[in-house]
């Protein structure tokens, strides 16, 4: 008997959000890697997902939010858990979801030996029949069709919440990797830091990612400053509620230090690749995967400083839980996976 064999359910666990995508079905539930707790027993459990993200900024002195998946990594294995079996519940629409399921999970290309051996914990004690654990890039590959089976390098980047992984697969498996604990959360601190010291108002991070996902760009043109909002926080000199006004080009700026080091950080690992990896790579170009791909330009930006085509699914976002599906799904598939050491059972 093979790894697994069929009813597959595949979780992206991401440092901003949870993707959860089964078998015939798809992508049906993409919430927020929160847990509202309340403050002296985090063991009591209130809310999780979209529940929880809507008190960020406003939950009670007895209360605390808290994001259990960080940088990639499992932060609490406990709240890890609650987290996946309740946003399985939800997804699944029943108690005990998974139980009668195999489960495959992300596990970021640059997790150590601890963080991956409390991921492992977590997903164990989901209840799932079988788990495993999937190299985060290569079910990104697997959800964006790239032919990672073949004998030839293929460049993945893949920008998630806080982790951005550079990799080159060949042969079902990781060749050469680099992975940086950055992503698509740095942007939303920066335009925070930016409103605070250019406008002198105040945000949450909530409305720096509305405004990013709004407004942001990664490319600079003239018609920046036309696209204009009404912003509304917290004066950060007399603290009295207020409202300013911010373009489109204000978030450009924001957002233009922490992805120049970024757009760097991929360069500097490009440029590191084997020859021979680099024959197989400039012919078809690189994919870029993730939540955070879908910055608006990033791919012209990164294709112009890289020199080279950069092609990006329909849905980046939904790449890595959709990879995860299918080899939770497909028993050859998975053995193959398995043999190259980039999915693990648990």
């Amino acid at each position: 008997m093979g790894v697994f064999s069929t009813g597959g359910v595949g979780i992206d666990l991401g440092s901003a959000n949870v993707t959860i995508c089964l078998e015939n079905e798809g992508i049906v539930l993409r919430e927020p890697s929160y847990v509202l707790t309340l403050r002296d027993d985090i063991d009591e459990i209130i809310a999780v997902g979209r529940d929880a993200r809507q008190m960020l900024g406003r939950t009670p002195r007895d209360c605390t939010l808290i994001s259990p998946v960080m940088d990639g990594a499992v932060g609490n294995i406990e709240l890890t858990t609650a987290l996946l079996k309740r946003l399985a519940e939800k997804a699944l629409g029943k108690r005990r979801a998974l139980e009668k399921n195999r489960l495959v999970v992300s596990m970021s290309q640059g997790a150590t030996r601890v963080e991956r051996a409390a991921l492992e914990e977590a997903v164990r004690t989901t209840g799932a029949r079988r788990a495993a654990l999937i190299r985060t890039s290569v079910a990104a590959a697997l959800g964006a069709g790239i032919p990672i089976e073949e004998p030839r390098g293929s460049m993945l980047i893949l920008i998630g919440g806080s982790t951005t992984e550079v990799c080159i697969m060949s042969m079902n498996g990781v060749v050469a990797a680099r992975a940086m604990r950055t992503g698509s959360l740095a942007l939303d601190e920066a335009i925070m830091r930016y409103i605070r010291r250019e406008k002198k108002l105040i945000i949450g991070q909530r409305t720096a990612e509305d405004l990013k996902i709004d407004l942001g760009t990664a490319v600079s043109n003239p018609n920046l400053s036309r696209d204009k909002v009404a912003l509304r926080g917290r004066d950060a000199i007399s603290g009295k509620p207020a409202t300013v006004e911010i373009t489109a080009e204000d978030i450009h700026k924001a957002i233009m230090p922490p992805l120049e080091m970024l757009v760097e950080n991929i360069r500097d690992a490009f440029e590191n690749i084997p020859p021979e990896l680099a024959e197989d790579i400039l012919p078809q170009g690189i994919y870029l995967s993730g939540g955070g791909a879908q910055l608006e330009g990033l791919s012209d930006r990164l294709g112009e400083m890289l020199k080279l085509n950069v092609m990006v699914h329909e849905n980046p976002q939904d790449d890595v839980a959709l990879g995860a599906c299918l080899a939770a799904s497909n028993d050859r598939l998975a053995q193959k996976i398995s043999l190259s050491g980039c999915l693990i059972e648990v």
